[in-house]
C-alpha cells in the first residue's frame, strides 16, 4: 500500500469519526419503515448489504429513489447516509441506501461492480415493496456521485459494462441527481496524485482510459441530471460545474444550483447530505425532488 493511500486512509478515518459525533446530535425522522441490511449478494459480506425505507403510512406505491454514499472511495457505510435518506422517504419515497466494498481492498472498477449488482438486484425486487417502477432517481455525493454518473452512462452502455466487467443492469432512470460528484480522478491536478490510485494499475488496464467523466458522458445518453454544490465545497465544486459543462456539451437536460453563501455562511461539501434536517439542506432536498418530480409528471 502507497504511502499515499495510508495517509488518505487515516484523512478518512478521522473524517468518519467526525460525521459520527455529528450524527450522535441529529434525530431521525419518525414514521418510516425501515429495512436493514439485505443482501444483493449473498456471499456474506457486509458490504454487499443495502437497506430499504419507506412511509408507514402510504397510498399505493411511491416513487424510487437509490442512493449511493461517499467517502473518498474509503471510507463510510449506507448508514452514513441514513439519515439523509430518511428524509428523502419522509417526502413520499421509496428509497433504497446500498453499501460497497472501500479502497485498498478493492479498486474503483470493482466499485462499480457492486453498484451495478445492488442496482440489478433493486430491478429485480422492487415489487417486494411500494415502488412505482416508472418513477426511479438514481443518487449520489462526493464519490458515490461519481459511481452513480458512471453507473447512469453504463447501464445504458454494453461496451462500458464490458470493459468494468459488471453484471447486466439495464434500469429505465427518470432522473439523475449529483451532489458534489467528484468524477474526476485522471486530470484533476493535485488531487490525481490520490484519485489515480483509487483504480490500481490504471496505465495497464482498459478501464484505466474511463477515469473522467468526460470519457464516458458520450457513449450513453444520461436522463435528465440534477447538480448541486455550494461555495464551500472545496472537495467537489470544480468537478461539479465541470460535470455540469461536459453534460450540457452532450445535449443532455441538467440542472446546476451552485449555492454561494447562505445566510452569510459558506455551505460545505455534501452539506445536505450531512444535515438534511437544515434550513439549507431541507431547501436543496426539496429543490431536488421538484426537479425529479418535473420529470415524473
Amino acid at each position: 500500500m502507497s504511502f499515499v493511500i495510508k495517509a488518505m486512509g487515516k484523512f478518512w478515518e478521522s473524517n468518519s469519526k467526525k460525521d459520527a459525533r455529528l450524527r450522535a446530535t441529529q434525530t431521525e425522522p419518525e414514521g418510516i419503515e425501515r429495512i436493514y441490511d439485505i443482501p444483493y449478494i449473498d456471499d456474506g459480506d457486509k458490504y454487499h448489504l443495502l437497506d430499504v425505507y419507506y412511509p408507514e403510512n402510504r397510498d399505493g406505491n411511491l416513487p424510487v429513489i437509490i442512493d449511493v454514499h461517499g467517502g473518498g472511495w474509503m471510507a463510510n457505510v449506507k448508514d452514513f447516509n441514513r439519515l439523509y435518506c430518511l428524509h428523502l422517504a419522509k417526502r413520499g419515497y421509496t428509497v433504497f441506501n446500498m453499501n460497497y466494498r472501500l479502497v485498498p481492498s478493492v479498486t474503483v472498477k470493482e466499485q462499480l461492480q457492486d453498484v451495478a449488482c445492488a442496482i440489478k438486484w433493486i430491478g429485480e425486487h422492487m415489487a417486494e415493496y411500494p415502488c412505482d417502477t416508472d418513477k426511479i432517481m438514481l443518487t449520489g455525493d462526493s464519490a458515490g456521485g461519481q459511481l452513480a454518473s458512471y453507473a447512469a452512462v453504463m447501464m445504458k452502455c454494453e461496451e462500458l459494462r464490458r470493459v468494468f466487467e459488471t453484471v447486466d443492469f439495464d434500469m429505465k432512470l427518470s432522473a439523475l441527481a449529483l451532489t458534489s460528484p467528484v468524477a474526476y480522478m485522471n486530470k484533476c491536478g493535485v488531487m490525481s496524485i490520490y484519485t489515480r490510485q483509487m483504480w490500481g494499475d490504471y496505465k495497464n488496464s482498459e478501464h484505466g482510459k474511463y477515469m473522467d467523466f468526460d470519457d464516458i458522458a458520450h457513449l450513453a445518453p444520461l436522463p435528465p441530471t440534477y447538480l448541486v454544490t455550494s461555495s464551500g465545497d472545496s472537495m467537489g465544486r470544480k468537478t461539479t460545474r465541470r460535470a455540469a459543462e461536459k453534460i450540457k456539451q452532450t445535449g443532455s437536460e441538467y440542472k446546476l444550483h451552485d449555492y454561494p453563501k447562505y445566510e452569510g455562511k459558506h455551505l460545505p461539501h455534501v452539506f445536505a447530505v450531512l444535515r438534511p434536517e437544515s434550513k439549507a439542506g431541507s431547501e436543496q432536498i426539496d429543490e431536488m425532488l421538484e426537479f425529479f418530480r418535473k420529470h415524473i409528471g
